[in-house]
């Protein structure tokens, strides 16, 4: 509302989107650098898209189920369970689903389970809901244990920064196998592939508090949080395109590709007779500057540590953050054309309902085009701490449905942790292993090679933020000082309950916000918070709040379930 003149500086040549932006192969075939989805409680996000005209039907396909697989093979496929006909308030239900009777109970025990599942924590209740496969070797004992973690989820808070101060200092592991006493099989099964495809890395190597949140966002926040639906295009052309037309012909705003800020200085401005500080950014070492009011830093947490680093004046400016301590998640999204086979037609899950891969990898994925992968799958030594998923494309994204043009069928394979395999410098090795994973995880043949018509390989190294234990306490507020801010996913972990691309619009808005208010600007700076706690969560954090004040858990400051108590004071006797 405010006349300002706003310049987005990103170091790509294509200027829209950065990493998260699409491109064409040499051959004319649109890729991206992996594929995006956009989760239920994706509310801020939705907004900002609704705001510039877009319709999220035409840009994003219905909410998709995703089967869950270990190293063990096919666990469970994880049901859409928001389903817009039960937020209609009725007899018999509570926050839009129904509970069963106590007959129900009797005579179903499914329904117990569900039951029972309502008050859990993901993927916990995922563990009693899912439709899991016959051969999985998890039991009702197992799955039954999840329940170990009511106690640390109750406890913790998703925006006290008391509770993360306590959490962050325990890893996922800990958390799962020793003080909620969830059984091995369970964690190995179920909570591993989670914790390697969201927040990316091994329970060993991630925060306690940010596997609760994280789990929490993804799954618990409402019914159906777990419920994802998928981009039916390239997110450049579907998003980033229309955004950037907006912002442009608006006459406000400037994009600049090829534009890597290399420094952000303070300059002088006492002979300028303008209030506050201003800036100087220093663009591709030298060739440009800008001097500007205000500067938002838009950036994730180890290009920050590396421009601090190179930068003694940015260093400066920014104040002892522990951006050096910040560390990064290596992914690589491989995207394979193939030649097609015959048609597999009556596939649920997607946007479409055919597509052109093999019959047996059409078959294993009947359900759903998305396949979430733990780690150490097949043996394959690469695998050994990495996750992956499988994309059926032709079922997800509308240029690449099956129709009477379409020559290719097309793959993605999306790996996280993925050091080794982007150490591998060979395009054809790293397609070759993606068959491979492919192959071992849904348990079908492997594609050979030689079907590949084209390809796309991006190695993103430490492009992904990692929440390793202690993580955030390197993660800064929005506001570092007047005229300086920040977002991104890693931006104010304590603060508003989000992650990935929600928690990056949230920020970016807290930034926007507390830079206008610094520039005595005038702009719409919303922001949607978070699904409040259910009624369950509510009286069990009073109950969880109650004993912390009466019985402080000891140790880690973490309690305990019943067993893991339990077993902790024997083996104290013992000692």
């Amino acid at each position: 509302e405010s006349p300002v003149e706003v310049i987005l500086l990103d170091a790509s040549p294509r200027g829209r989107g950065g990493l998260a932006g699409s491109w064409k192969t040499p051959g004319g075939r649109q890729v991206e650098a992996g594929v995006h989805g956009f989760w239920k409680e994706y509310r801020n996000t939705f907004a900002a898209m609704e705001r510039i005209g877009l319709n999220l039907s035409d840009v994003l396909g219905p909410y998709s189920p995703s089967v869950l697989i270990s190293k063990s093979g096919r666990v469970a496929l994880a049901p859409v369970l928001g389903k817009e006909e039960e937020e209609e308030e009725g007899v018999g239900k509570k926050d839009g689903h129904k509970f069963p009777s106590p007959l129900d109970l009797i005579l179903s025990p499914g329904a117990a389970l569900e039951l029972i599942a309502d008050l859990l924590p993901p993927p916990l209740d995922v563990a009693l809901v899912s439709e899991f496969n016959p051969s999985s070797p998890l039991t009702l004992v197992d799955r039954a244990s999840a329940v170990g973690l009511l106690g640390a989820w109750a406890d913790f808070g998703q925006e006290d920064p008391k509770s993360w101060d306590i959490y962050d200092k325990v890893s996922a592991e800990e958390l799962f196998l020793r003080k909620a006493g969830v059984t091995e099989a369970l964690y190995e099964e179920l909570v591993q592939p989670l914790l390697h495809v969201l927040p990316m890395c091994p329970g060993y190597d991630c925060s306690a508090a940010a596997a609760l949140s994280c789990f929490h966002v993804f799954a618990l926040q409402s019914k159906g949080a777990f419920d994802v639906r998928w981009c039916r295009g390239g997110i450049t052309e579907k998003i980033f395109d229309p955004w950037a037309k907006q912002l442009v012909e608006g006459g406000d705003v400037a994009i600049r590709g090829s534009s890597r800020v290399t420094s952000v200085t303070q300059v002088d401005t006492a002979d300028t007779g303008t209030d506050g500080p201003h800036f100087e950014v220093t663009l591709n070492d030298g060739e440009d500057t800008i001097v500007c009011d205000g500067v938002i830093f838009a950036v994730g947490g180890t290009s920050m540590g590396k421009l601090v680093a190179a930068s003694p004046e940015t260093d400066a400016l920014m104040g002892p953050q522990g951006f050096d301590r910040v560390r990064g998640v290596t992914c690589v999204a491989v995207r394979l054309f193939l030649e097609p086979d015959a048609i597999s037609s009556g596939l649920s899950g997607g946007k479409h309902d055919s597509t052109l891969l093999p019959p047996d990898v059409a078959k294993a994925l009947k359900d759903t085009p998305v396949a979430v992968c733990g780690p150490e799958i097949g043996g394959i030594p690469e695998l050994q701490e990495t996750g992956f998923c499988v994309y059926d494309l032709q079922r997800m994204q509308d240029k690449f449905a099956v129709d009477d043009e379409k020559e290719t069928a097309v793959l993605e394979v999306d790996f996280f942790r993925a050091d080794s395999i982007a150490d591998i410098r060979d395009d054809q090795e790293v397609a070759a292993l993606a068959l491979k994973a492919v192959g071992r995880a849904l348990g079908t043949q492997v594609i050979d090679l030689s079907k590949v018509v084209d390809m796309s390989v991006v190695r993103a190294r430490d492009a992904v933020s990692h929440f390793a234990v202690n993580s955030a306490q390197c993660s800064p507020q929005v506001k570092i000082r007047r005229g300086v801010y920040m977002c991104g996913d890693w931006i104010d972990r304590k603060g508003h309950a989000s992650w990935s691309t929600e928690k990056s619009v949230v920020t970016g808005r807290q930034a926007v916000a507390a830079l206008a208010k610094d520039l005595g600007l005038k702009c719409r700076t919303e922001i949607i918070e978070a699904a409040p706690d259910t009624a369950q969560l509510k009286a069990l954090r009073t109950i969880a709040r109650k004993l912390r004040e009466t019985i402080p858990p000891p140790g880690s400051g973490i309690p305990s379930s019943p067993w893991s108590l339990a077993k902790e004071l024997v083996e104290g006797t013992d000692s």
